[in-house]
C-alpha cells in the first residue's frame, strides 16, 4: 500500500480488508462511529493520536503498515510552516469537576499576581501518569483566579506528537494570543524579545499544556511579567529551574465514588457498588469518567451490570471506552513513545504479581543488570507509566499493568512470555534460597548467580525475604502448582530457620503445608519427617494450633522410624512434647522430651539435644518454679560446655530462652528484684529482630516484677514492649494478658 494514500482512503481499505462496518469498528476500537465517518469522509485530517492509535489497535495492523497508518494522520497534523500554528483554543471548564482542592489552591497561590508566588519565573509544573486530570485541575484553578488573572493564555505543547512545537512556535502562539496580531516575529531571538515586551505590559496567566521539554518553556519565563505559568506534562521537567512541582496521582477513594455519584443518575447509581467500580478504575478520573458516561448513556444498566463486564482481567480496558475516551488509547501515547529497551521493560513488568519491586527484580524481569534497570525505570516514571516510591522501588497500577499484559501478549510468542516468567520465578526462588540461608546455623558459601544472588549481611537478607515476601511466595505457589517438588523442598528446607526470626508473617503454614506435599510426592520419609516438623512448628507458634500439631509431628515420628532416622525421630518428639506442654499434660510432655533428649544424644545432634534439654526445663518451669529455675541454670551451664561445638544463633536463642523462663520462675516465687536481673540478662543477648519471641517474654516478667516493686514507669515501658514483640509470635492468651496488665496501670 503507498505511503502517499490520504488518510481516509487508507482507513477506509483497512476497514474493508478488516471486513467490519463503521459500526462494526467502532465497537472494537472504542472510536465513535461519527469520529470515523469524518475521518473517512476527509472532515477529520489530522486525528488525535489516542484516535489512530485505538483504530490501528482494532484493526490489528502491525509494523509497517501501523506505521504508515499513523504517518498520514501525522501528515495531517503537521503546520505548513514554522510558523503557521493556529491560536489555540483552550479547553473547556468541565461542569461536574469536584475534588484536588489542595492541588487547585496550590495552583491558585502562584497564579495570583499580588502574592509572593507570582513572578512569572516560577512556573508550576502539574506531571502524572495518563489520566490523571492535569489539565482539568489547571483549567479549574485558571477559572478561579479569573479576577486576579483576567488574561488567559493556553498553548498545546504537543508532548506526545510525532513533531511537538519548537520553543519558535509556543512564542508565536502566545503573541498572536495577546496582541492580537498574526505578523509575528520569525526568529526565537525576535520573538523572545518580543514576548518579554508584551508580557512586562500585561497580567496574564499561561498554560502550556502537554510539555515535551524544558526547552519548550524556559522561553515563555521572564523577570518582568506579571502572572504566573502553569504547566502540564506527563514528564516532571526535572531540568526545569526554580520551578514548582505537583505530582498528580488517582483520586482518593472517597472523591472517586463522590464523582461517580456526580456523573451517574441517582437512581442507576444505587444498583452496585461504586466503590468496587472506583477500584477497578484504579481511581483515575479519565477512567471514572468513562464508567460514569457508559452508565449515564445506558440507562438500562445497572452498575452490577457493568461490574460484572469489568471483573474479566482480559476484557477491562476493552470496556472503559466512551465515546473518543479510552483508557487503552491513553497509556498507549505514552508507550508509542518510549524505545524498545523501555518497551520491552514495561510489557514484562505485568509478570510482576507483587505491589511493588525494586530495580535488581526489574532487571530479572527484564534481563538486565541493576543500573540498566534503573535508568530504563525512570524513563518509564517519567512518563507517568511506573510510579516512584520511597526506598528505591517502584509500582506499576492495576490498569497499567493489564495495559502492559496486553502489549506483553500483543508483541511476544506464548512461548517467550512462559519463558520469561518461568526465569523470573526460577531467579526469585533461588534468590529467597540464598537469603535463607544466610540464617542457618551454619550457613554454606552463597552461590553468585549473574552477579545478584548475594547479600552482604543477614539484615540484607532479612530485608530481602520480607520486602519481596509476595513476589517469591507467589513463584513458591507457581512452583508447587506445577510440581516442581525438588524446588519446594528446596526453598522450605532453606527458609525455615529465617521462618522464626519471621512469626508475624503468617503464612509460614502454607509454605510448610507445600513442603510436605513436596515431599510425600518424592516419596522420600526422611524429607516427610524434616517437613512435617516444620509444618508443627508452624501450627504451633502461628496458628496456635496444639491439638493439629500433635498429629502433625506423630506423622513426621512414623515418617522418621520408617526409614531409622533417628535425628528426625528427636524432632518429632521434640514437637510432641511442645504440643502436650500448650495443653498442659505435663507428664505425657515430659515423657516425649526424655525421648527426644535420647535420640538427639544417639545421633550425636548437640543442637538438638539442647532444644530438647530446653523444652524439658520449660515444661517444669509451668508446674515447679524451684526444680525448672534449677534445670535452665543447669541447661545455661551445659551451653557454657559445649558452647563451642554451637552455632551462635543457636547459643544466643537457647540462653537467652533459658533467662527468660528463670525471671518466670522467679517472678512467681515472688523474686521481683532477682526477676528483673535475670529478664534484664535475657534483654542482653542479642536483638529483639534476632529473638523476638524470647525478648517478649523477658520484657513481659520484667515488666510485672517492675509493677510488684512499684516502678510504674518502668513497668508501663517493658509490658509495652512486650506487646509490640508479641504480635504474631505469641498466642491471643499471651497478648490479652499482657494488655490486661497495661491496663491495670494507673495513670
Amino acid at each position: 500500500m503507498n505511503s502517499a494514500v490520504p488518510l481516509q482512503e487508507l482507513l477506509r481499505q483497512h476497514r474493508r480488508d478488516a471486513d467490519l462496518t463503521l459500526e462494526g469498528l467502532a465497537e472494537r476500537s472504542g472510536v465513535s462511529d461519527r469520529t470515523i465517518s469524518d475521518i473517512e469522509r476527509g472532515i477529520s485530517l489530522g486525528p488525535r493520536r489516542g484516535t489512530m492509535l485505538a483504530l490501528a489497535d482494532a484493526l490489528e495492523l502491525r509494523d509497517d503498515e501501523r506505521e504508515r497508518f499513523l504517518a498520514s494522520a501525522r501528515a495531517g497534523r503537521m503546520p505548513a510552516a514554522p510558523d503557521a500554528r493556529s491560536v489555540d483554543i483552550e479547553p473547556h471548564r468541565l461542569a461536574d469537576f469536584m475534588g484536588r482542592e489542595s492541588e487547585i489552591l496550590s495552583v491558585v497561590a502562584q497564579l495570583d499576581p499580588t502574592g509572593a508566588a507570582g513572578d512569572l519565573a516560577a512556573p508550576v509544573v502539574l506531571h502524572g501518569a495518563p489520566g490523571v486530570g492535569k489539565t482539568s485541575i489547571a483549567i479549574e484553578a485558571l477559572h478561579r483566579c479569573a479576577s486576579l488573572t483576567p488574561t488567559r493564555l493556553f498553548v498545546d505543547l504537543g508532548g506526545l506528537d510525532a513533531v511537538p512545537l519548537t520553543p519558535l512556535q509556543v512564542l508565536q502562539a502566545l503573541l498572536r494570543q495577546l496582541t492580537g496580531d498574526p505578523d509575528v516575529p520569525k526568529t526565537l531571538g525576535e520573538a523572545a524579545a518580543a514576548w518579554r515586551t508584551a508580557a512586562a505590559a500585561s497580567t496574564v496567566a499561561i498554560l502550556l499544556d502537554d510539555a515535551a521539554n524544558e526547552a519548550q518553556i524556559r522561553p515563555v519565563l521572564t523577570s518582568d511579567g506579571q502572572g504566573a505559568v502553569v504547566v502540564t506534562s506527563r514528564r516532571a521537567l526535572a531540568g526545569l529551574e526554580s520551578a514548582r512541582r505537583l505530582t498528580i496521582g488517582p483520586l482518593p477513594r472517597q472523591e472517586a465514588i463522590a464523582f461517580l455519584q456526580r456523573i451517574i443518575p441517582e437512581d442507576q447509581a444505587l444498583t452496585g457498588d461504586l466503590d468496587e467500580l472506583a477500584g477497578f478504575c484504579d481511581d483515575i478520573p479519565l477512567a471514572l469518567r468513562i464508567a460514569g458516561n457508559r452508565l449515564a448513556t445506558q440507562p438500562t444498566w445497572t452498575v452490577e451490570d457493568f461490574l460484572r463486564r469489568l471483573r474479566r482481567e482480559e476484557r477491562r480496558l476493552s470496556v472503559l471506552v466512551a465515546g473518543d475516551l479510552a483508557m487503552e488509547s491513553t497509556f498507549g501515547l505514552s508507550y508509542e513513545h518510549l524505545a524498545a529497551p523501555s518497551q520491552t521493560l514495561f510489557r514484562r513488568l505485568s509478570l510482576v504479581d507483587g505491589p511493588s519491586f525494586d530495580a535488581r527484580l526489574a532487571g530479572a524481569v527484564g534481563d538486565l543488570g541493576v543500573d540498566d534497570a534503573e535508568d530504563l525505570l525512570d524513563g518509564l516514571a517519567a512518563l507517568g507509566l511506573v510510579e516512584t516510591l520511597r526506598g528505591d522501588r517502584y509500582r506499576l497500577h492495576d490498569l497499567l499493568r493489564l495495559y502492559a499484559a496486553s502489549r506483553l501478549r500483543a508483541e511476544e510468542t506464548s512461548d517467550a512470555i512462559s519463558a520469561e516468567r518461568r526465569r523470573l520465578r526460577d531467579w526469585l526462588l533461588a534468590t529467597a534460597i540464598t537469603a535463607g540461608a544466610r540464617f542457618e546455623p551454619r550457613p554454606p558459601d552463597a552461590p553468585a548467580v549473574d552477579g545478584r544472588l548475594t547479600f552482604s549481611s543477614n539484615d540484607e537478607a532479612r530485608a530481602w525475604l520480607i520486602t519481596e515476601a509476595e513476589h517469591w511466595f507467589s513463584a513458591y505457589q507457581a512452583a508447587a502448582s506445577r510440581g516442581d517438588h525438588l524446588t519446594v523442598v528446596a526453598v522450605a528446607d532453606s527458609l525455615h530457620w529465617f521462618s522464626d526470626l519471621w512469626r508475624a508473617w503468617g503464612r509460614w503454614q502454607e509454605v510448610f503445608a507445600a513442603s510436605v506435599a513436596a515431599a510425600v510426592a518424592l516419596d522420600e520419609p526422611a524429607q516427610q519427617a524434616r517437613h512435617l516438623g516444620y509444618l508443627a512448628w508452624a501450627q504451633l507458634v502461628e496458628t496456635f494450633d496444639p491439638a493439629q500439631a500433635r498429629t502433625t509431628a506423630e506423622a513426621a515420628l512414623r515418617a522418621a522410624q520408617r526409614v531409622s532416622d533417628v535425628q528426625q525421630s528427636g524432632w518429632a518428639n521434640f514437637y510432641l512434647a511442645w504440643s502436650m506442654l500448650n495443653v498442659r499434660d505435663f507428664d505425657v510432655a515430659h515423657r516425649y522430651a526424655d525421648a527426644a533428649v535420647q535420640d538427639f544424644a544417639t545421633a550425636g545432634d548437640v543442637e538438638g539435644e539442647l532444644q530438647a534439654r530446653a523444652i524439658g526445663a520449660s515444661i517444669r518451669s509451668r508446674y515447679e518454679p524451684e526444680a525448672a529455675i534449677d534445670e535452665h541454670r543447669e541447661l545455661l551451664e551445659f551451653v557454657a560446655r559445649v558452647g563451642d561445638e554451637l552455632p551462635a544463633s543457636i547459643r544466643g536463642l537457647t540462653e537467652t530462652n533459658a533467662h527468660a523462663v528463670i525471671a518466670y520462675g522467679l517472678l512467681q516465687l515472688g523474686q521481683h528484684e532477682d526477676a528483673v536481673a535475670a529478664a534484664s540478662a535475657a534483654l542482653a543477648i542479642g536483638s529483639s529482630a534476632e529473638f523476638q519471641s524470647g525478648h517478649a517474654s523477658a520484657h513481659r516478667h520484667r515488666g510485672l516484677a517492675q509493677l510488684a516493686l512499684g516502678h510504674v514507669d518502668a513497668a508501663r515501658s517493658d509490658l509495652t514492649a512486650a506487646l509490640t514483640l508479641g504480635a504474631g509470635a505469641r498466642s491471643g492468651t499471651w497478648l490479652d494478658e499482657v494488655r490486661a496488665a497495661l491496663d491495670a496501670i494507673p495513670g
